[in-house]
Order: structure tokens, then C-alpha cells, then sequence
């Protein structure tokens, strides 16, 4: 692994330190958007168990955040109705767009 992929990494997540994101939604939302481009259903116990630097605690309380903000909503599985499939809420891309907007200030240097 070379150090320039390193310094462009850490220089893309540079402006998350100084935004009232919260690091641990977007850890979140990375992860969901992926599985999401591979059309995976996500459950919360999906999301559980395919995030490891995060407890179930926080996850749970992270996704019950997203979702009273509406940035994601849960949708009951046809066969099952206790079975709850996490989906984009209706203020997802708003808040992509609020990730967006930090970097439309942020001047990336390749190294």
C-alpha cells in the first residue's frame, strides 16, 4: 500500500473533523450505500453485524437518529411484518448534500 493512497485518503475525511456531521453517520451511510449498490435488502442486524468498529448499541441508536430525520426509513417485508428492511428516507440526498457541501471549500492536493 503506498502512502499516497493514505495522504488522499485521510485528506478526503480531513473536513469531517471540522463538520456538524456526526463521523459515525457517515461510517453508516457508507456502508448502507454500498450494499445498496450491490442490491442488497438491509436489515438492522445486517447492518449490525457488517459494521465492525461500531457496538450494536450505536448503530441502533444512529439508525433510530437517521430515521426520525427521515435521512432513512424502514419499510416491513412483505412475508413478514416484524421483518424491517432499511431504505433511503425522503431527506437522504439532502443529507449526501450536506456531506457535498464540505468539500465544495476543500482544496485537495495530490500528492
Amino acid at each position: 500500500m503506498s502512502n499516497t493512497r493514505i495522504s488522499n485518503f485521510l485528506n478526503a475525511i480531513a473536513p469531517l473533523a471540522e463538520a456538524k456531521i456526526d463521523f459515525e453517520d457517515v461510517l453508516i451511510i457508507a456502508y448502507l450505500d454500498m450494499k445498496w449498490s450491490q442490491k442488497s435488502e438491509l436489515k438492522v442486524n445486517n447492518v449490525i453485524q457488517g459494521i465492525k468498529n461500531l457496538s450494536p448499541s450505536t448503530i441502533h441508536r444512529r439508525l433510530k437518529k437517521m430515521k426520525q430525520s427521515e435521512v432513512l426509513d424502514y419499510v416491513n417485508s412483505k412475508d413478514d411484518e416484524r421483518v424491517k428492511f432499511i431504505q433511503k428516507g425522503k431527506n437522504y440526498n439532502k443529507y449526501l448534500m450536506e456531506i457535498d457541501k464540505l468539500y465544495d471549500f476543500t482544496q485537495f492536493q495530490k500528492i
